[in-house]
């Protein structure tokens, strides 16, 4: 997506940009960032729970190489096996 795609998604110009970016550059900006809240953003409404489980490491070497062609994480990968599990379960 380039910025002319980004700022039409967002309804903004250029110039709004930039009169923005000088007016908070300069100090007369009166926006406001909305609530900033430190860390990562929270993946469920719900808390969430530790678990671990051992595999074999050949299973662990073709998640890594999944992970690598596809991007994305262990713990993303390993929701989305279980999420596809329970699905596949439920009917």
């Amino acid at each position: 997506m380039d910025r002319e795609e980004l700022n039409k998604k967002f309804g903004v110009t250029e110039e709004q940009l930039n009169a923005w970016a000088e007016e908070y550059e300069n100090g007369s900006w009166k926006g406001s960032l909305g609530e900033i809240t430190p860390g990562r953003p929270r993946l469920y409404a719900e808390d969430l729970e530790t678990i671990s489980f051992r595999l074999p490491k050949s299973r662990v070497v073709a998640i890594e190489a999944v992970i690598a062609r596809k991007g994305g994480s262990r713990s993303e990968f390993l929701r989305s096996a279980v999420d596809y599990a329970l699905l596949m379960s439920s009917g």
